[in-house]
């Protein structure tokens, strides 16, 4: 980060700035580089509760319509055992 710092200086590039504010640059920069990682983890498990959460209708829908969970593991590429899990969460439903 210095280095970087030093090279627009010498570049001119927010010259005055950087020599001014040059501490409270490096540490902003610092803090928005640590503060990416945790909002991109964040991005990702909220992905990841979302194709949960969609697969569980997926399942639910599939029970309603009478399918097994043999059928309903087939079409939705997911293993019988996780689908029973999904479905022993569904009141009312019974596993086969």
């Amino acid at each position: 980060m210095d280095r970087t710092i030093d090279e627009c200086i010498r570049e001119n590039v927010l010259r005055d700035f950087l020599m001014e504010h040059r501490a409270g640059a490096r540490a902003m920069s610092i803090f928005e580089y640590d503060q990416e990682r945790p909002m991109q983890q964040e991005r990702e498990a909220g992905i990841e509760k979302g194709k949960e959460q969609l697969l569980h209708r997926q399942v639910q829908k599939n029970l309603a319509r009478g399918m097994s969970i043999s059928e309903i593991a087939e079409v939705l590429d997911e293993t019988e055992k996780w689908i029973r899990e999904i479905a022993s969460a569904v009141p009312g439903e019974q596993e086969e």
